[in-house]
């Protein structure tokens, strides 16, 4: 009869520098099948089991809890043991997980090894079984050969499969040994490290403020303080990688170094910069047309409708170009490469246009107050009738333009949206009349409630648009 084993003490201890461990248990006696289902499990580096993804971090106490009621109702006695506060510098985690990618690197290539040349084994094999059938042999039914032919080709069909499915296992693990090679490079990008940057100062922030509100309220700011302590010591591990990529010739790109006509590559295509705000780039951008090799403002301006832009972030900005050359480049059918671009860029920095533009005497081009600037369109909710105002450039009601009532086609009506056609149609026909024409810009607002639209007047003939 077997005895059931006596049950021990089971030990959950979690510290910074080891991660959370399970001690106390053996092959066979179940604990392992309680606690997996609350993220333990078993690795031959671990004297016990342990929580994933544990070290470096604080406790998971919902886990660690859960996992020592479960093994208490199972009859166990479970002490558990957490220590905050015994930790390893955050240099030296770093280089603990870079020198495991190595290990993985090593591990995993050995692996991908072994089953391509199991693979090659196989094929070989199965070519060497085929060769009796080289020259198109059928199996001779009823002959005393035909046991043996049968068997080859079992065998050949089952070396070919085998071959196929070490092939795919040794893709599988060569994919594992590249990931883990590049972990050290991906993790130190100086790109992805200023992203990283960017939310551990948000979360460095926001840990500043609990501890400020848990000390006016009088309440244990320990927690947040330690936080505060191990962010500041991340943040200036990856500072300091940063400019290691910086001194090294990295390009990290900013603000200063563009201004609003130039052109930025970035997602592998040129777009020209509309804006240029403290973290991101305002760009030129028309999704109909994108991929494109060159997007100018002109290609994101869509008659009837704003200019199209899209932001994207300085981390992905990947090359400039001055505005002047790259159209000079396009005015000829063609586009600089990035080198070319580099050389222009360096020759013609941002801050000598913004300085050229600044010196250039601009004459202050005051408009004439009795133009107006703008129309406003209303429908009246029966849709028999519409008002047009003529507005001011500050959107009032001009007072050398009498509002004007708009009337629908015999036999229809108008729709309360300034985007069917008849309401439309009919602004434009009685604006030309005024000597007036819509500009490119679109619509803004809702004619039952009034939607408006910059004009202009039409240029004389012979005279310049």
């Amino acid at each position: 009869m077997t005895e059931t084993p006596e049950k021990g003490v089971i030990t959950i201890t979690h510290t910074r520098a080891e991660g959370t461990i399970l001690t106390g248990s053996s092959k066979g006696d179940g604990i392992f099948e309680i606690v997996r289902d609350h993220n333990f499990w078993f690795s031959r580096n671990v004297d016990g089991l342990f929580l994933k993804r544990s070290r470096d971090r604080e406790g998971q106490t919902w886990r660690i809890n859960a996992a020592a009621e479960a093994l208490r109702a199972a009859g166990h006695e479970v002490t558990v043991e957490i220590d905050e506060d015994t930790r390893r510098s955050f240099a030296e985690a770093e280089a603990d997980r870079e020198e495991r990618a190595a290990e993985r690197a090593d591990r995993f290539g050995g692996r991908a090894g072994r089953a391509a040349a199991s693979a090659d084994a196989r094929r070989a094999a199965a070519d060497q079984l085929s060769k009796r059938f080289e020259f198109g042999q059928p199996i001779l039914v009823g002959h005393h050969s035909e046991g043996r032919a049968r068997r080859d080709a079992a065998r050949i069909d089952a070396n070919m499969r085998a071959s196929f499915e070490d092939r795919d296992r040794a893709g599988y693990w060569s994919n594992r040994a590249q990931a883990s090679e590049s972990y050290t490079q991906h993790r130190n990008d100086p790109y992805r490290t200023l992203r990283r940057l960017e939310k551990l100062r948000a979360d460095l922030r926001a840990q500043e403020r609990h501890l400020a509100a848990a000390t006016a309220a009088g309440r244990d700011g320990a927690r947040h303080a330690r936080l505060i302590e191990e962010m500041t010591e991340e943040i200036t591990h990856w500072e300091d990688v940063v400019e290691k990529a910086k001194a090294e010739g990295v390009k990290v790109w900013g603000p200063e170094d563009f201004t609003a006509g130039d052109f930025v590559r970035t997602g592998g295509s040129w777009h020209e910069v509309i804006r240029v705000n403290p973290k991101t780039l305002s760009i030129a951008w028309n999704l109909r047309l994108a991929p494109k090799q060159v997007m100018t403002r002109e290609d994101a301006t869509v008659p009837g409708y704003r200019l199209g832009t899209f932001t994207v972030d300085y981390t992905t900005v990947r090359g400039r170009c001055p505005g002047e050359v790259m159209r000079a480049f396009l005015a000829d059918g063609k586009v600089p490469g990035t080198k070319t671009a580099h050389e222009a860029s360096e020759k013609l920095p941002a801050g000598a246009v913004r300085a050229a533009e600044a010196a250039k005497s601009k004459a202050k081009k005051r408009s004439d107050p009795k133009i107006p600037k703008r129309v406003r369109v209303e429908c009246a909710p029966d849709r028999t009738a519409a008002t047009l105002t003529f507005l001011t450039g500050r959107s009032q009601p001009h007072k050398d333009f009498e509002p004007v009532t708009l009337t629908p086609p015999e036999g229809e009506k108008f729709t309360e949206t300034i985007w069917a056609n008849t309401l439309r149609t009919a602004a434009a026909e009685y604006l030309a009349e005024r000597g007036f024409r819509f500009r490119e810009a679109g619509w803004s607002g809702e004619s039952i409630q009034g939607a408006s639209r910059a004009i202009e007047e039409i240029p004389a003939a012979g005279a310049r648009a």
